[in-house]
């Protein structure tokens, strides 16, 4: 059997200029949402629970990238996973931290997100 690549892919909103620690933050809160989500019977990515949870059994492969809020905003509406602030430290209430894709195969994920870069800072 080939080994399939499958990662979980998190765009960061770029346009906000959160700190380190905030965005690692926001990024955590991203992955427990999308796990949670995925794991439940009620999923809205049912078709994709199987590549879950092979990706849990091969070594949850994650990939943080950077984005605007206006791409961040099209991936939410297409439904997919959403991290707003509670506006308790850094930024506004209600703000769009990180967008979350499920695990999919990396082919399939560069349709939606191969145009953005790494977050390196």
């Amino acid at each position: 059997m080939t080994r399939r690549d499958l990662v979980q892919y998190f765009i960061v909103n770029k346009d906000l200029q959160m700190s380190k620690g905030k965005t690692a933050a926001q990024v955590a809160h991203a992955t427990t949402l999308s796990t949670l989500t995925m794991m439940s019977e009620d999923s809205p990515f049912k078709n994709r629970q199987d590549d879950f949870i092979e990706w849990v059994q091969t070594g949850m492969k994650k990939v943080v990238l950077k984005g605007k809020c206006a791409e961040l905003e099209k991936m939410e509406k297409k439904g997919y996973f959403s991290i707003h602030d509670s506006g308790l430290t850094e930024i506004v209430k209600g703000s769009l931290t990180v967008t979350a894709l499920p695990p999919m195969e990396k082919f399939e994920a560069k349709e939606i997100v191969g145009h953005l870069s790494l977050l390196k800072d």
